[in-house]
């Protein structure tokens, strides 16, 4: 037993002994690939930019960071073509800021919201836009939506829909009285349709600020003038999102205008307006009374035309025998006797004179008729003296008819001198033919 236990021990040491031996010379070989760490390049931080745009009541508040300030401008501009006002208050430019996006989402989303939101604000923070405020429909806030589903911006959608009952309102007319009573949004809306109505109508104006009008304001102003002019006893009223026109009007084209403005419009609108049966018969008898009062006239103008042409007819007749006659008096006292002056000089002689006399007296008997006393001289000294002789001879006789109580608005004198020679200047017996005063009958 004991040499057994020796060998066990022996051969306990030899395995020993191998495993010590070759402990160096043994190779691990592993499936695990090395792996090279290395430490990770610093996380580029992005800055962007952090805005805001608060509703108060009508105005608007601009505050926040941008890269540039061309970007709040255009958000002014926005404000302006809405007829509204951003009042830029705190803000700060940092060129390296981003979100450009941001700008191009807000610029737009701002027309409706400007329209429709109230205690609104739109704010841009950690590259996020987010919307906050009060619409009366659930159409306004699914159209923000989907303006703000239209960009690839992180955005957030926090409007509250208020359901807003309509403004009430009634304008009753009676004759010549008008009244207008209701209960509007604000004071002004009621006092626009008051300012359309007379300065004589009695009003009873309410306020409440959580109503809507829906455009009914504006578009009753447009109604107004047809109202108050067409309407005989009438009523326009508001109420549950209802426009009603009722009352009574004269002639079928009142009733056409009334319905041509309410056709233009997209309200609930119902017209009741009758129009006056007996007003239309009394309006076509007064049509025909005054068809036949315009017949009766035409006929009463073509009497009195066709009469005033038969007396200028008759008139010009006499006209014509009168100054026929005057000029045959005129030219047989001419040919016998000559209007004579003193040699080269504008004096009469006394045969002038009594001539030029008995010259007025045949005026006088056409107390009408209008002459020209043309004076003509022959050709003997210079043309500058030969007119300005035969302008002072015509004015000496003009001078004279005057005085013998011709009106003087008869009488014009033209001194010709030697421009218009009966016969050629070649004797003595021509020249004397030339030396004249003529009397040419105008008429009157």
């Amino acid at each position: 037993m004991k040499k057994i236990w020796s060998w066990l021990l022996l051969l306990l040491l030899l395995i020993i002994f191998c495993v010590w031996s070759k402990k160096n010379s043994i190779h691990v070989t592993s499936k695990i690939d090395t792996q090279i760490i290395t430490t990770p390049p610093a996380k580029t931080v992005k800055n962007y930019m952090d805005y805001s745009i608060i509703q108060k009541e009508s105005s608007y508040i601009l505050n926040g960071s941008f890269s540039n300030t061309q970007q709040q401008t255009s958000f002014s501009d926005i404000y302006v073509a809405n007829s509204s006002h951003l009042t830029i208050n705190d803000i700060s430019i940092d060129t390296t800021l981003l979100g450009e996006e941001a700008i191009i989402l807000t610029s737009k989303i701002l027309p409706h919201f400007i329209k429709n939101y109230k205690n609104g604000k739109i704010i841009y923070s950690n590259n996020t836009l987010s919307v906050y405020g009060d619409v009366v429909n659930y159409e306004a806030k699914r159209e923000m939506q989907a303006l703000l589903n239209s960009s690839t911006l992180s955005t957030q959608n926090h409007t509250n829909v208020i359901k807003e009952k309509p403004i009430n309102f009634s304008i009753t007319k009676t004759l010549e009285k008008i009244e207008l009573s209701g209960t509007f949004k604000t004071h002004a809306q009621g006092e626009i349709l008051r300012t359309k109505l007379p300065v004589s109508t009695t009003t009873q104006i309410n306020q409440a600020g959580n109503l809507i009008d829906n455009g009914v304001v504006a578009f009753t102003e447009s109604i107004l003038p047809v109202f108050i002019e067409k309407y005989k006893n009438g009523k326009i009223e508001y109420r549950d999102e209802v426009l009603s026109i009722s009352g009574m009007v004269e002639t079928k084209e009142a009733l056409e205008a009334m319905n041509k403005i309410l056709s233009s419009n997209a309200l609930n609108i119902v017209n009741n307006t009758i129009v006056d049966q007996a007003a239309i018969e009394r309006a076509a008898a007064e049509a025909v009374r005054k068809a036949q009062e315009v017949k009766l006239a035409a006929e009463a103008r073509r009497f009195t035309e066709e009469k005033a042409k038969l007396e200028k007819e008759k008139k010009l007749s006499q006209i014509q025998v009168a100054k026929k006659e005057v000029k045959e008096k005129i030219t047989k006292l001419l040919q016998i006797e000559n209007i004579e002056f003193k040699v080269a000089s504008g004096s009469l002689t006394q045969k002038g004179k009594m001539t030029v006399d008995k010259l007025a007296n045949i005026l006088s008997e056409y107390s009408k008729i209008k002459v020209e006393i043309a004076g003509h001289t022959d050709s003997d000294g210079s043309a500058i003296f030969n007119q300005k002789l035969s302008q002072k001879r015509v004015d000496t006789v003009r001078t004279r008819l005057i005085e013998k109580g011709i009106d003087a608005k008869r009488l014009t004198a033209i001194g010709y001198g030697e421009s218009k020679p009966l016969v050629p200047n070649i004797s003595d017996e021509n020249k004397q033919k030339n030396r004249r005063v003529e009397i040419n009958i105008q008429g009157e």
